[in-house]
């Protein structure tokens, strides 16, 4: 048992405890057929452009970088408004601005990027951590993310034109993930442009955006290949707080769409969206007769409270989940509870009316994030993901309930360094195939786990 690794998680979080409640069995499910698994997850990315924290619900705004619109992940802003907080920081610290090498040239156009060093170890001493997303790798540390990007913003503030436009780079264990999966003929494999790039076993590298953006007063367009704006967390290390993602993020959401999306903030309280997509996570080449809308609204209620209802629903011809009418939801409520303590709960709904069947997975995600000062913030993250029909988390070999419960600490001594240790317990419970558990190579059922990554901002 390599517990070294472990220990090492376990030691740089620094005593955090998890308390693990068990769910019952759903009943009796038998595992999907594996020919119609979703079996691999794509990357959704957020801008890089804010030095990364724990934002209020009020502080968050859309996002001109290639995030999500509407409402931020988690970390998009460190608070600049909830006074000294608690203890010290150093100076270099907190609110401040991350240097970057490049900067920004008077023309708007800026450089940049970020390299995320972590591991991330199970109690087993696998190799593998189970279904954990961009976590799965379980032998030693590893580089995650070195990111680069190139970006204009469109700034109006409402008045006049601008343009912008935005191309991004990932290298890492993270790259494979974040590739996009074009049609191949008779082949689950596909042919996207960058699906060949990776480097070994565990690395690769991607262009996981490029896209165009004309603004007109409050009326945003963009074009091109770029993040879907569903859901809550971000596949850029320094935009989320805890290390590892949750199983809806990596699963169940779309990561990437090539399309146009407009967005419209001329409301007050009000940010609406909407655009056509040629389906999920196919960069510029399109699969089949795929042909979706995307779109939703934020509300802003008073200063502390924000809600996103996103949706991505028409017709998506997926390599690997066949043919078929898809329905997928995400509505993310981001509640400031008091200066410091920040609530959000985000539900998911993904329906899939395939040729041969209905797949159907949904859940729940909680987090709960406490800002002590502009260096310091806790989290604690609760999920629950059900996967009816066994075809997104562990396709054809596991269907039920998916849970994790983890724990993560930020630090942050200086504005371009982040460090963001944890600890995560994940169970299952459900049906499955004989050796078809999640963890410990088929044989268990749930799982203890803990590491730690390092971010540095250029």
């Amino acid at each position: 048992m390599k517990v070294a690794k472990l220990a090492i998680g376990a030691v740089l979080v620094g005593g955090l405890l998890v308390g693990v409640a068990r769910a019952q069995s759903p009943g009796e499910q038998p595992p999907a057929d594996p020919a119609y698994g979703f079996a691999q997850a794509q990357d959704t990315a957020a801008s890089p452009s804010d030095a990364p924290g724990v934002a209020s619900a009020a502080s968050r705004a859309p996002s001109d970088s290639g995030n999500a619109p509407g409402v931020a992940s988690a970390t998009s802003n460190w608070p600049h408004d909830r006074g000294e907080g608690y203890g010290s920081c150093p100076s270099g610290a907190g609110a401040d601005e991350p240097f970057r090498i490049f900067g920004k040239h008077d023309s708007g156009i800026e450089a940049g990027g970020w390299i995320s060093v972590g591991g991330h170890a199970n109690q087993f001493g696998e190799t593998w951590n189970g279904p954990l997303g961009f976590n799965t790798v379980g032998d030693g540390v590893n580089v995650h993310q070195l990111w680069g990007y190139v970006a204009k913003e469109t700034e109006t503030q409402g008045l006049g034109t601008d343009w912008g436009a935005r191309v991004d780079y990932v290298f890492g264990i993270d790259g494979p993930d974040t590739q996009a999966i074009g049609p191949d003929t008779q082949a689950i494999r596909g042919t996207g442009w960058d699906l060949d790039w990776n480097t070994g076993r565990d690395y690769g590298s991607a262009i996981p955006q490029a896209y165009a953006e004309i603004a007109v007063n409050y009326l945003k367009v963009k074009a091109g290949y770029f993040f879907t704006p569903i859901g809550y967390e971000r596949v850029q290390a320094p935009e989320n707080f805890f290390y590892s993602h949750s199983y809806t993020h990596y699963y169940v959401e779309p990561f990437t769409h090539t399309g146009a999306l407009a967005t419209y903030d001329g409301i007050e309280d009000w940010t609406f969206y909407g655009g056509w997509t040629a389906g999920w996570d196919t960069a510029w080449e399109k699969i089949g007769d795929s042909s979706m809308f995307l779109g939703g609204a934020t509300y802003h209620v008073g200063d502390d409270l924000a809600v996103t209802y996103m949706t991505s629903a028409g017709k998506l011809d997926s390599l690997t989940a066949g043919r078929g009418d898809v329905y997928m939801h995400s509505i993310v409520m981001e509640l400031g509870l008091t200066e410091r303590l920040d609530w959000i709960i985000q539900s998911d709904l993904h329906y899939r009316n395939g040729a041969e069947r209905e797949l159907t997975a949904g859940g729940v995600n909680q987090y709960l994030l406490w800002t002590l000062n502009e260096c310091w913030a806790f989290g604690f993250r609760f999920e629950w993901l059900y996967d009816r029909d066994g075809a997104f988390v562990s396709p054809g070999r596991a269907a039920g309930n998916f849970y994790n419960l983890t724990a993560g600490v930020n630090w942050k001594p200086h504005a371009n360094v982040i460090f963001r240790p944890e600890v995560r317990y994940d169970w299952f419970s459900g049906t499955y195939a004989p050796g078809g558990l999640p963890f410990d190579a088929g044989r268990e059922n749930e799982q203890f786990s803990g590491g730690f990554d390092l971010i540095f901002l250029f």
